[in-house]
This record gives C-alpha cells, structure tokens and sequence, in this order.
C-alpha cells in the first residue's frame, strides 16, 4: 500500500512538471471558460435594467391586488384579505432579484479602479435598494438587512434579522449619502436607467422625497428622528411636478412586459374581472354628489345594472346613484355578500385595462400630501413657507393633472381594447360596439376645466377642523392619489388609521380585522431557524397578521368606520 501511494505520488507530481512547462504562455486566457461572466466584465447598467423592469413593470402595482381591501382602494371577490397564510412573495422576490442585484450593483462599481467616476451608479444603485428595503420591512418588520446580500466572499448562511428601527436608520443613511455622492460632471446609466434615464438630478429628488415617505412612516414610534430627517430639506429638493415622477411605461415588445391586466385578456380571454371598485373610493370620489370629483369616470365606470336607486325586488332600498363601491369582505355570509354583486357596483374603469400604463416607484402628488402632513405635525422645517392647506391642495392639483395625463396616454388604446375584446361578442356577453360608442365612451370620461372648477369650489377642497379631522381629510386624498399603488395604501392606513373601512362581518381567522404585516416565511424557521427564533422573541413569540412592528405605534389606528349596510332582503329575515 505505502509503495503504491509513493508511485502514485511521483506520478502526480510528473504530470504537473510537465504541464506547468507546456502551458504557461497564455495560461489563464487558455483555461478561462469563455461563457462565464465576470465581475470585472459585467455591465451594471444591465443589473439595472433588470431589476427596474422587474419590480416595477411586471412587480409593480395595478390596483388589482388583496391589498386594496386594507386601503379602501380596491376590492377583489376570490381575495382573502382577513386569512393567514404562508406569504412569501416579497420576502422572495426581494431576496433574490431586487436587493440581490442592487447590492451587486454597488459590490462590482466598488472592486472597479475607476469607481470614483462611476458615483452616479452606485447612488442610483443604493437609491432603488433602500425603497426595496423599505418594502421589504413595512411587510414583515424585522429582516436579515446587514448580514444579508454581502459579496459573495463574506456570505453569511443565516443572517440575523435586524430591528426595523436599525433598518430605517440606516434607510436615512443611505438615501443622504447617496445624494451627496451624486455628481452631474461623471458618467450615468443612460438608457439602461427605465426611469429617469440616468437624470442625476431627478434622482435625487426621488431620494429626498423617499426619506420623506419614510420619515412620515416612523412619526408616531420616533417624532424627533422623523423631525431630524426633514431638517436639512427644501421644496427644491423634492419632487414638484409630473416631470418629476418616478414610474415605467409598459412595452408592447414583450408579452410579460404589457399591463398585467391586459395580457391576461389577449392571452387566456379573461375579459371578466373580480376587482371592483372600493366604498371607500367611491365614496370620497362622489364627493357632495352634485360636484362629484372628476377623476372619479377615470377611476371607475357607472354601475352597468338597470337598477340605480330605490327599492329592490329583494326588498333593500338604496338612495339613486350612478356609483357604488364594495366594502371590505372575504369570507362573509351569502346574505351579506348579496347586496354587492354583479353589475350593481361599479367596475374600474377600462382605463386601468389598456396595453401601456405607467406603474411608478412615487410621484410628485405623494409629496405634496406628505408636506400638508408634516406642516400639519409640526416637524416640517421653517423654510417649508406653504401652508398646511397650501401643500393640500397642491396634491390635489397634482393628482388631478395626473388623471388628465393618465387620460391622454390610455384613450388612443381605448378603441382597440373595446371593440375587440370588451365588447365583442367572441370574449364577452352582449352586442358589438362601434366606434361611435367607443367615441361616446371617451367623451364621457374626458375630464373638463368646468368640471374641475366646480369641484374646487366645494368643501372637500379646503381644511377645517381639528388636526385629527384635517388629517383624515389628507389622508383621504392622499388615498385617491396614490391609486393604483395599493401596497402605500395599505401602510397609510396601518399607519394612520385612514381612511376609515367599513368592513364587512368576516368569518376568516382575523376577523374581519386588518393585518399589520405578513408573517415571515414557513421556510425561514427550518433553514434559518436561530436568527428566526430570535426575532420572534422580540415579537413576544407571535408570528401573525395581527402583530404590530416598531413604527405602527399610532395609539388611534385603526379609526372605527361607523356605517349601516343595507338591510337585509325580506326573504331572509
């Protein structure tokens, strides 16, 4: 045996006398796979393309979602917005496509020996990693950040889960001094930036009014750092028109890259929806009823059902109305369910359904809410010089030109998109349409100055009231602005309590309650069993939907929504 190893040996070190001889001329270009893409080759701007098209065409919001049930924007009849669950989309898709390739991003610029004149790439890179990390924590609260996403070299198996408060301060960190690296002179992503198109300057604006975002998220749990963070603002650092919003328009390139909902009609004939309309929207959107707030024909279409008013053959009444929204249900009885079905709510407008949106990371009518707010709280430095209605009716502005925007980008879809598969009998029920209904269609939803004007000369266009009723009011429009980005809405609402839910008697385990965050995912208890179970002590050993993380601290969230449903139909009292 000895002997046999020894030959063995010397025959080894025969073979690598002799390769080392007859191969050290090109050695490393020779034995170099030439398909492996290297981080010294590798094209950030590719990384950025990806992530972008990723989490905000085909991840992005389209108001269509579970989560428009707990934000009063929407609602969806197979949703079951008051259930537990394994939810682990966003821990996933965060993990291993957005913060994965943002931090290599940044990894691959700092190993690079002209990283200092590639500072824009790297801010831009941290800019979309903190919005992704703010997702990712207002979802679940405490999550691996620091251990998590490191170069490959200095991995860590089972990163620990950071406090979301260690989170958001280091948030706040990364969005100044991705601002302060940024330098107009240097290189940027160009086109491979979706957004901007590597506009230094808008990006950071984006940034300032992110940390503004989420400055108002933490003022209950930590009103000085809140304060601290909006010090060194100004309304020129922010956001302050729709030249300055933050989204991607859809592609018609590429089947995956079209408008979610419209892809579902032309590739599986799904022309029937399960989304309506929410109560709450509509109810805020029909403003006095006489002076209806415009932007409600974009939002929503008229209820399509001959009955609009009056006493039902079932026996309820119902005051006459054009528009009616559905509360929040998910496993509620058949009799209560009864009241909402069909063609007797309205559905959301078709506008929603077109090939090209433009599903954003933020716009600029955000921010100016955000301001009314924090003028409102008394954190907003004194060289904010707007009034508390001032920024209010800024927002509404802004929100109104963003409908009359929306308007004009989807009604040279709208013929398409009716004539050959909304109204053609071939995908759904009832006549072909011509274009002189197409026509009559898009008249109706056009928004009119006169329109607008007569809006603004009612109530809900002014403040009045106590802070708590001016803040609900805020909040409310807010609410109209942000739509379609229901996942915002959701954390306004957990945050402030607005606007108020009427929901209906629920049989799922929470109760018709509304969730505070998703439980971490079933897998993180097996393969990262010891950072899990140490994060769940600080959870007081609760996992659930009902368990409040470190900013939802608002001791009056969630308001009561004090309302009457219809009464119940003869046949079944």
């Amino acid at each position: 045996m000895k002997k046999s190893f020894i030959s063995i040996t010397t025959f080894l070190l025969a073979l690598v006398l002799l390769i080392s001889n007859a191969c050290t001329k090109n050695y490393e270009e020779m034995n170099t796979d030439p398909k492996i893409v290297t981080a010294d080759i590798i094209d950030p701007g590719l990384l950025l393309t990806y992530v972008q098209s990723q989490a905000i065409v085909i991840g992005g919001s389209y108001g269509n979602s579970a989560d428009g049930s707990l934000s009063g924007m929407c609602t969806r009849g197979d949703g079951s917005p008051f259930g537990e669950a394994d939810m682990p989309g966003m821990w996933n898709f965060s993990y291993t496509v957005t913060l994965n390739n943002l931090s290599d991003i940044i990894h691959i610029i700092e190993k690079r020996e002209n990283r200092d004149e590639l500072v824009n790439k790297t801010a831009i890179a941290r800019i979309m990693k903190a919005w992704s990390v703010s997702r990712l924590t207002d979802t679940y609260g405490d999550v691996p950040y620091s251990e998590s996403c490191l170069p490959q070299e200095q991995a860590i198996y089972s990163p620990k889960y950071d406090s979301q408060e260690s989170i958001y301060r280091d948030l706040f960190k990364e969005l100044k001094e991705a601002v302060a690296q940024m330098d107009p002179s240097k290189p940027s992503f160009g086109s491979a930036d979706l957004i901007y198109g590597g506009d230094v300057g808008k990006w950071e604006k984006l940034a300032n009014s992110l940390r503004l975002r989420l400055a108002l998220r933490i003022r209950y749990a930590d009103p000085d750092l809140a304060r601290a963070q909006l010090s060194d603002l100004t309304e020129a650092d922010l956001m302050s028109d729709l030249g300055d919003d933050a989204y991607i328009l859809n592609s018609t390139e590429y089947p995956e890259h079209l408008n979610p909902r419209y892809f579902r009609i032309i590739n599986w004939g799904t022309v029937s929806e399960e989304v309506h309309t929410h109560k709450v929207m509509i109810d805020i959107l029909k403003n006095d009823s006489l002076n209806m707030d415009p932007r409600i024909k974009i939002y929503a279409d008229t209820v399509k059902a001959p009955f609009k008013g009056g006493t039902s053959p079932n026996g309820y009444y119902f005051p006459p109305y054009k528009y009616r929204g559905v509360p929040s249900m998910g496993t509620t009885p058949i009799e209560y369910r009864y009241p909402w079905q069909g063609t007797t709510v309205s559905d959301l407008s078709e506008f929603w359904r077109v090939p090209v949106l433009a599903p954003a990371l933020m716009r600029c009518s955000e921010v100016y809410f955000a301001l009314a707010e924090a003028k409102l709280a008394g954190i907003l430095p004194a060289s904010f010089s707007g009034t508390v209605q001032d920024y209010y009716r800024r927002g509404i502005d802004a929100s109104i030109e963003w409908y009359k925007w929306l308007y004009n980008l989807a009604a040279p879809q709208i013929p398409d998109l009716m004539l050959k598969y909304i109204h053609n009998p071939a995908y759904a029920p009832g006549a072909q349409w011509t274009q002189a209904d197409v026509d009559k269609y898009l008249n109706h939803k056009k928004i009119t100055d006169t329109e607008v004007d007569n809006f603004k000369s009612t109530e809900m266009y002014s403040l009045s009231g106590t802070e708590e009723e001016q803040l609900e009011k805020i909040i409310n429009q807010k609410i109209v602005a942000l739509y379609p980005d229901v996942f915002e809405g959701w954390c306004e609402y957990r945050r402030t309590g607005y606007p108020r839910l009427p929901i209906g008697p629920d049989e799922s385990l929470l109760k018709g309650v509304v969730p505070r965050r998703n439980p971490w995912p079933y897998n993180e208890r097996n393969i990262n069993s010891e950072s899990y179970n140490e994060a769940l002590a600080r959870y007081g050993g609760k996992d659930n939907r009902l368990v409040k993380f470190w900013w939802d601290k608002n001791p009056n969230a969630p308001h009561v929504y004090q309302w009457t449903p219809p009464s119940m139909p003869r046949a079944w009292q």
